[in-house]
């Protein structure tokens, strides 16, 4: 290294001390820039932590830095105080909203909105009460970050408002607006909401946990609740199990299966849930509302679903036409006999251009002299489904949309199969019916038969109800085989696998929230002033008998009023991980404007109150909902945020 001469070293010390200071200054700048931006932070609950982090090196905030000046004893203590705040913030629990989520949020354009479903909320709650040990999680629409950081959750139930009185009456929830960040309209059912919240569904997306739980999967699908409510609340016009009896559904543990089921049938039908995830078309609000223009249901009325609801194959034809996509042009239906139901060619609205005949079997010759329309089509449909009709396909949401026809039962033998192992992906319905079947179709040189691919998928469908829920399913199996194997790598005991062998009509509390955590020594707790809590004793009431080991993890009170429902909840929210609390508003609650806006601006207070009992990286769930004193509405609100120091 080339040596500095002492003549020049004066002069070298202070171009190197000028740069020091220059480097402190700029330091100090960034101090005062990131604390005015923690300030900023604190009185913002909806600002980002790390984007305020992250921000503190933007223009603006150095604007404002560069107005102040630190002395180097100032500048240490800033430091040592802003860096405590930023490690704070680094641990903050916070819900990032995905697309679908975004989608959701009230403020959202209504023509661009699409509401969330129950469950979506449960998977949430689910997710911040168990963590990794959940078996359901809010991915579809969320994230929550730092989860393992939430100290306990607050989910409060208020029966009787609805998302057109959040919307009409928003400026009456003035507490509301200053704590809720993430407010979402959701679709609820119209009764039975605090068993259904609490109840754990199975979806495509189960995980190990309640194969080792419940013995097998099948006792897991019989313990756990059925998509009925939220289908009802998606199709409004199925009727109750029993006529007159608000909320009681048919217990169907005893009932007799079709020859040759081995099953259920309805343990293969869709949930709404998968339903909205393959684009199925669905009688939905907003965007969705959009996109489904034109489209009609299979019935005005539905009847519930059920072990022996009859079952139709349906396959379609598409032709390309003028308006560059395929159009419908033909219709082939097969009963559960395998016998033709309904078989038709259908002309399309604009001019075919193209026949795809190698897919299609479609000819102009074909064509050449049919009349019937789409709307025929609708006519016909309407005229001979049966109101319980369950419906199959291979991927048949393509066949409804081209139909342009929504229906809430249907069984979809792209997904009911699964031979890869990977969860998602799809094998074509020519190599399922070559595997299990063992015969070939789609060969002929002049393109697919609508209905032969609809005795393929139904004789899939009635393959795997004679087998068991494993059969076809590769990704199911791989599930159960690693649990039996379980005690060769010491996971499990050897008794606890063999338990896991229990007949499939056994059925476990666990199938609650509350008995998931209960399992895990997670205390809850149930507080509420509704008397018509349906089923209630057959969800919770083992849990909550005078066993004081259970009674000391699941915790119920029924009070007389909502005030002592609330007042109970901020007093106890603290001993309990997780709590539910429900009131039910009266009639007298609703009667007019003033009492209704008397009413919310008093449970806007108790929100606040709710909030403000809440310890430091809570969270805090209220869902508005219908339920029986408001039955006509399907549309609720969820508000959701976590309470920061």
């Amino acid at each position: 290294m080339k040596k500095v001469s002492p003549e020049l070293r004066p002069f070298t010390s202070c171009i190197v001390n000028s740069k020091r200071e220059q480097r402190l200054e700029r330091k100090k700048r960034k101090i005062l820039a990131l604390a005015e931006v923690m300030q900023l932070t604190e009185s913002d609950t909806g600002a980002l932590p790390s984007e305020a982090v992250d921000s503190s090196e933007s223009v603006e905030a150095e604007t404002v830095a560069k107005k102040q000046k630190l002395t180097d004893a100032d500048y240490r203590t800033l430091k040592a105080e802003v860096n405590k705040k930023r490690d704070k913030m680094r641990h903050v629990p916070k819900l990032r909203l995905k697309e679908v989520g975004e989608e959701a949020l009230v403020k959202t354009a209504p023509e661009d909105r699409v509401p969330l479903l129950l469950d979506d909320i449960q998977g949430l709650l689910m997710h911040a009460l168990l963590r990794t040990d959940s078996p359901m999680s809010p991915n579809r629409w969320a994230v929550m970050e730092k989860a393992a950081k939430l100290t306990h959750t607050t989910v409060l139930l208020v029966e009787g408002l609805t998302f057109d009185d959040f919307v009409e009456y928003e400026a009456n929830f003035k507490e509301c607006k200053k704590i809720f960040h993430n407010t979402l309209q959701i679709v609820v059912p119209s009764y039975r909401l605090v068993e259904e919240l609490a109840c754990v569904p199975l979806s495509d997306s189960l995980k190990d946990i309640l194969v080792a739980e419940h013995g097998s999967l099948e006792a897991a699908m019989l313990a756990c609740k059925d998509h009925l409510l939220i289908r009802k609340s998606i199709f409004n016009n199925i009727e109750s199990a029993n006529e007159g009896v608000k909320g009681e559904e048919q217990d169907y543990s005893d009932i007799d299966l079709p020859p040759g089921d081995k099953f259920p049938r309805t343990q293969l039908l869709l949930s709404p849930i998968q339903m909205i995830n393959e684009d199925y078309p669905l009688p939905l609000t907003g965007n969705l509302q959009h996109r489904y223009a034109g489209y009609i249901t299979t019935n005005d009325r539905y009847a519930p679903v059920t072990p022996k609801s009859p079952m139709f194959a349906l396959d379609c034809e598409m032709c390309k036409t003028s308006i560059g996509a395929s159009e419908l042009t033909r219709v082939s239906i097969v009963d559960e006999q395998g016998v033709e139901f309904y078989e038709t060619l259908v002309r399309p609205s604009n001019k075919i251009v193209d026949y795809l005949t190698q897919f299609s079997g479609i000819t102009p010759d074909i064509m050449k002299n049919v009349s019937k329309t789409l709307k025929d089509v609708h006519k016909d449909l309407r005229n001979k489904l049966p109101p319980d009709a369950i419906l199959i396909g291979q991927s048949l949401n393509f066949d409804l949309n081209a139909m342009k026809v929504m229906h809430p039962y249907v069984i979809d033998t792209s997904i009911l199969y699964n031979v890869t192992g990977t969860p998602g992906t799809k094998s074509k319905l020519k190599i399922l019916t070559k595997k299990f079947l063992h015969r070939e179709i789609q060969s002929s040189s002049t393109g697919h038969n609508s209905v032969e691919d609809c005795s393929a998928s139904l004789e899939l469908v009635k393959l795997k109800l004679s087998k068991n829920i494993y059969f076809g399913d590769q990704w199911l199996q791989d599930r159960r085989n690693y649990h039996k194997k379980a005690s060769r790598i010491g996971i499990a005991t050897k008794e606890e696998v063999r338990s896991m062998e229990v007949d499939a009509n056994a059925t476990d509390i666990t199938a609650t929230l509350f008995g998931h955590a209960r399992k895990k020594n997670k205390k809850s707790t149930i507080i509420t002033n509704a008397n018509n809590l349906y089923n209630f004793e057959s969800y919770f009431g083992e849990a909550i008998k005078a066993n004081d080991d259970v009674k000391k993890l699941l915790d119920f009170e029924k009070l007389s009023t909502c005030e002592a429902v609330v007042e109970k909840t901020a007093e106890k929210c603290l001993n309990y991980d997780f709590n539910l609390s429900c009131i039910q508003l009266g009639q007298d609650d609703l009667a007019s404007d003033d009492a209704k806006r008397s009413k919310i601006e008093q449970i806007d207070g108790w929100i606040r109150q709710l909030f403000t009992a809440m310890s430091i990286n809570g969270l805090l769930v209220v869902i508005l909902a219908g339920g029986e004193v408001n039955q006509n509405s399907r549309m609720g609100v969820a508000m959701i945020q976590t309470k920061k120091g």
